[in-house]
């Protein structure tokens, strides 16, 4: 795990993982900007939310959620980058179009809470709004498309080398973590990021 350190080009990217049920949010407000995916903002209100597929973009478009502070990505950057794959190219997810945002406004350390597609265990599979609208069977990831979405974030981070990656865990027995080949991919406990904030 690394040493964390917080400056103004900090962004913390929050996922829907069940990694993150047990860490308050809202320590995060005023220390960095916040981006948040999907349904998060019915829990709670991210500087900017991010969203790439149709049902959860209506709901978000029908709530009371500033719009100014909503990124619907365009279509094409809505799947993995042709550059990666070019026929045929999956679905990205809202994770990564966060990151990208993030990136876009500058940021050079990226936080990201939630983000369980990269633990190689079970937990990896579920969501924290699983059974809610917009989130039934028919979007629920599986081991095979977490693995397929680490090697699109690993090919990610090594396009964008100058940026420090930082995924956010609680203290597992036994945690298993995907390897990646991308040397500025690092990870830290919840109880290291609480001590900063």
């Amino acid at each position: 795990m690394t040493n964390l350190t917080l400056n103004e080009k900090t962004a913390f990217i929050i996922g829907n993982g069940l990694s993150r049920k047990d860490f308050d949010l809202n320590k995060l407000k005023g220390v960095g900007t916040v981006y948040g995916c999907n349904a998060l903002y019915r829990t709670f209100s991210p500087d900017y939310l991010i969203a790439i597929d149709d049902p959860i973009k209506k709901e978000i478009d029908n709530s009371s959620f500033p719009k100014d502070r909503v990124i619907f990505p365009p279509e094409d950057e809505c799947y993995e980058s042709a550059e990666y794959r070019k026929n045929p190219r999956n679905r990205s997810n809202a994770g990564m179009n966060a990151m990208q945002e993030a990136i876009r406004h500058g940021k050079e350390q990226l936080i990201m809470l939630g983000f369980d597609f990269m633990l190689d265990m079970p937990i990896a599979i579920d969501n924290m709004y699983d059974g809610t609208p917009c989130y039934g069977p028919e979007t629920r990831t599986n081991e095979i498309f977490s693995e397929m979405r680490v090697h699109y974030f690993d090919w990610f981070a090594q396009k964008n080398l100058d940026i420090d990656f930082i995924f956010v865990y609680p203290k597992m027995d036994e945690m298993r973590i995907y390897a990646v080949n991308a040397d500025n991919v690092n990870g830290c406990y919840y109880d290291q990021l609480e001590e900063l904030l």
